[in-house]
């Protein structure tokens, strides 16, 4: 098991899925999310959104740790729920920018 190779607060490195987060909120969340979860586990268009939009926080948590599980990425529920109800953005954005970058190394510029 491993870390997030992107860092939760790096932009810079994909400023399109930051400003969609953060500009769209919270349906800029749902689409990043929809996109990582579904490429990454195939659940479908519908579960990321009920998950973020009726479970707030708690559906960020359960995205971030399908995302996790797939990705090998160690942290625990409760890290996920604090940081997606304090910073659920940041952490979208975060999930994205990891998913994208481990699907196709070549992207990351850094």
């Amino acid at each position: 098991m491993s870390n997030f190779e992107e860092p939760l607060f790096n932009c810079t490195s994909d400023v399109p899925s930051c400003l969609i987060s953060f500009l769209l909120f919270p349906i800029g969340t749902c689409l990043l999310q929809v996109d990582t979860v579904d490429t990454l586990r195939g659940d479908g268009v519908g579960v990321p959104i009920v998950h973020n939009l009726i479970l707030g926080a708690v559906g960020g948590a359960i995205n971030r740790g399908k995302i996790r599980e797939k990705l090998g990425i160690r942290a625990t529920f409760l890290e996920d729920c604090l940081l997606h109800y304090f910073c659920s953005c940041c952490a979208s954005a975060q999930e994205y920018r990891e998913a994208k970058f481990r699907r196709n190394p070549a992207t990351n510029l850094e």
